[in-house]
């Protein structure tokens, strides 16, 4: 033994300073390849840079000189003769699609003759266009807006904007080009690179989470809507900056400020190493970039490393077979310890340490994709409950062996724990997996036999995909978790993951937080959209509830309601948007001397509420408000869902002489029984019918039966949603009563909504 110990000891000691030597060597020869490629990086990217900002600082001259061409003897406000001005520019540069002239506004006024707009075109009313056309109404430099498609002419172009000025420096308009983007004669069409080498311009933002290709010339992602639509991974653009703050003690505010071109290394979306070259423009505010796959620096070191490790192998050979020859004989007693630790004691099956183990291997069989399956047993723990954990732990021994029956040696099954599983699966055909998970369900869900007795169980199972849903077995269990208990509110079915359902627990978590300091914070307030009768006089407002939030942003009332419904919440939110309205509108209407309608939405959690009558005529009677001149809003569906407790207070109220409107009539389930119960004053027509009221015939037939349905029942019919004349002129011939939409106003504010009045008095 001591002489084997004393053998080792010498066949570790050699191999250990040999392999030191070895690996010193390697690392030397990889350092020396991958300093000459970096290298390299930098010429390449300087190359880049000089390239791009010709381009642009001649579009720069160019758009300059036809802005001042056409501020010229106010040429601009002559149709025809600008557009000879803008085409014989568009003749005379290969690389421009198009131009088009806005005015401050955003309204775009004018266009070459290749580009044929919808009216009423305007830049700020776009999301992508938006934020480039308020930078050029302050920048003197031209600005550069983010890669979009445009429709008109059928390419995915760059917008280019610069503000043409008067001589006092007035804005008059902004002077916007199409840069080709991609197809022949377009952006860095001539520029030569190596087929590997991705060159990408990314338009640079104040946040983290807003920066867009404008540019990316690789040719195996053909997704334009994916490569320009979509924000470049934060995770990604926080990563390369840290690296840059590393490796070159440089700020992202250091680098704005440089010329300076640096190298560094980054792994990608699919977490790969890649090498890339960037500088800045300052100017044009354009991160310039230059990458490509390490695979380039590892192929090269690859070869060296084939020389070395054959003379490496070569030398070692012998004592491997020797330490094989030894190792085999210690592996087969420790194989058996190995599976205790690998493997549940009880069903036999691989436990989640095994799991873990064995992914990596798993998944290199399956790098098509892969499922990841929880599964959870409907009401196991009635039987552990009643029967005892003996008869729990047999039933779980022979779902254990109904699974290894129902699944194949490909596919990895696990037990969780308790009484759940895992089963890791291959991706399949849709059609043939949906059928799987029934012929699972149904398996599991039959009888067993265990001590003369029988039982049954149900089955639940969620499911995420990789890598659709996630990269790693931590985060597509949880996400399989998720989906598991939406499954399990069905109980014996499936479910897979989907996007929305992280969104919303990460969204109403987000939300609950924020509202509850909200009305403290005075971030909500009070919008109200006019309501138009047949005649053209004004019938009233509806009251809506506006919030935005620093951290989230504008929160729609449909998000933030059911929450404070949820939470518990409500209570207050609705005292404020009832108090807010009463005395705003009642403010409103003494200042004008004007009298009209007041529209509240009103929760089924708040008609609930024990007090709920009291309440509402508490608030009424502090702002001093005319009862006759206020509707509460209830939603059909939400109204009958227990008509025998709503139906008091609905009648309660109406006796005060407050009127009830019912919302999105239509949408529900109401019958005319129901409708005929309800002290309802006012039909509601929902905006998803006024929308199509003008080219579908079943939807303006349902919309004539709503309307002969209000007249029918003695109540006053209002549409909502109403944008055009057309529509108008439909539900008018129909004898609608009230409309309300942006045909006649978008929703205002209180000083807006007082200005309005005022101008229409």
């Amino acid at each position: 033994m001591i002489f084997k110990k004393n053998v080792w000891s010498i066949f570790y000691f050699i191999f250990i300073v040999v392999l030191f030597l070895y690996s010193a060597l390697l690392y030397i020869r990889y350092h020396e390849i991958k300093d000459r490629h970096l290298l390299s990086y930098k010429y390449y990217t300087e190359i880049i840079a000089q390239a791009a900002n010709s381009i642009f600082t001649q579009e720069d001259m160019l758009l300059t000189i036809l802005g001042n061409q056409l501020l010229g003897n106010s040429v601009y406000k002559n149709i025809q003769e600008s557009k000879k001005i803008l085409d014989g520019a568009l003749d005379k540069d290969s690389l421009l699609l198009g131009f088009g002239l806005a005015d401050i506004d955003g309204n775009i006024i004018l266009t070459s003759s290749n580009i044929k707009l919808p009216k009423k075109s305007n830049l700020l009313k776009n999301e992508i266009t938006k934020e480039s056309f308020k930078e050029a109404l302050k920048s003197s430099n031209m600005v550069v807006g983010r890669a979009m498609f445009m429709k008109s002419i059928d390419a995915w172009v760059v917008p280019l904007r610069k503000a043409i000025r008067d001589v006092e420096g007035n804005v008059i308009g902004v002077l916007n080009a199409a840069l080709n983007l991609n197809g022949e004669n377009s952006f860095l069409t001539n520029l030569t690179l190596s087929k590997n080498k991705s060159v990408i311009i990314i338009k640079d933002s104040i946040n983290i989470n807003e920066f867009y290709r404008l540019y990316d010339n690789n040719k195996n992602n053909l997704d334009y809507e994916f490569l320009y639509n979509k924000p470049i991974s934060e995770m990604i653009i926080n990563s390369s900056f840290q690296n840059i703050r590393q490796k070159h003690n440089l700020s992202i505010n250091g680098l704005r400020d440089t010329n300076s071109i640096i190298v560094f290394e980054i792994k990608d979306m699919l977490d790969k190493e890649a090498i890339v070259g960037l500088t800045y423009n300052k100017k044009f505010r354009l991160w310039y970039l230059i990458k490509n796959s390490s695979d380039e620096i590892y192929n090269e070191f690859i070869s060296v490393l084939a020389v070395y490790s054959l003379i490496f192998i070569l030398s070692f050979i012998l004592f491997y077979l020797l330490f094989k020859y030894i190792s085999t004989s210690e592996k087969r007693k420790n194989d058996a310890l190995v599976f205790q630790t690998l493997h549940d004691t009880l069903t036999l099956l691989p436990n989640r340490t095994y799991m873990y183990k064995n992914i990596d291997r798993w998944s290199l069989n399956n790098t098509n994709g892969y499922y990841v399956m929880f599964i959870d047993l409907d009401n196991f723990k009635n039987i552990n409950d009643k029967f005892g954990h003996i008869v729990g732990d047999n039933v779980l021994v022979e779902v254990a062996n109904r699974l290894r029956s129902f699944f194949t040696d490909n596919e990895m099954i696990v037990r969780q724990g308790g009484d759940e599983f895992i089963i890791l699966k291959k991706c399949q055909d849709e059609k043939v997996l949906n059928k799987k998970f029934l012929e699972l369900i149904n398996e599991i869900s039959k009888t067993y036999h265990i001590d003369n007795k029988e039982f049954r169980v149900g089955l639940s199972i969620g499911i995420s995909v990789y890598p659709k849903d996630a990269q790693t077995i931590e985060e597509l269990l949880s996400l399989a978790d998720t989906a598991m208990y939406e499954a399990k509110k069905r109980k014996n079915s499936y479910c897979f993951f989907s996007e929305k359902m992280r969104h919303n627990n990460i969204l109403k978590a987000d939300i609950e937080q924020e509202l509850r300091s909200a009305i403290e914070k005075k971030e909500l307030w009070m919008a109200y959209q006019p309501q138009i009768n047949a005649d053209g006089s004004l019938h009233g407002v509806e009251a809506l509830a506006r919030w935005e939030n620093e951290k989230l942003g504008f929160v729609g009332p449909d998000k933030f309601i059911g929450v404070a419904e949820e939470t518990g919440l409500m209570r207050e939110l609705g005292e404020f948007i009832i108090t807010t309205s009463l005395r705003e509108i009642k403010k409103i209407q003494s200042e004008l001397n004007l009298h009209f309608n007041l529209s509240i939405n009103i929760s089924v959690v708040q008609l609930m509420e024990a007090d709920f009558l009291e309440y509402i005529l508490r608030l009424i009677d502090n702002e001093a408000f005319n009862k006759s001149m206020l509707t509460l809003e209830i939603t059909e569906s939400l109204s009958i869902e227990d008509l025998d407790e709503v139906l008091p207070i609905l009648n309660a109220i109406k006796e005060h002489g407050i009127e009830m409107s019912l919302d999105d009539f239509g949408t529900g389930y109401s019958s005319l029984s129901i409708l005929k119960k309800l002290p309802i004053n006012e039909l509601k027509i929902d905006k998803s019918f006024i929308d199509k009221i003008l080219y579908d015939k079943s939807e303006r037939a349902l919309v004539q039966s709503i309307i002969n349905i209000g007249k029918n029942f003695n109540m006053k019919t209002l549409a909502e949603g109403v944008e055009t004349q057309e529509q108008v002129d439909v539900l008018k011939n129909y004898k609608c009563d009230i409309f309300q939409g942006y045909y006649y106003s978008k929703p205002l504010s209180y000083d807006n909504l007082l200005q309005y009045l005022k101008h229409n008095k």
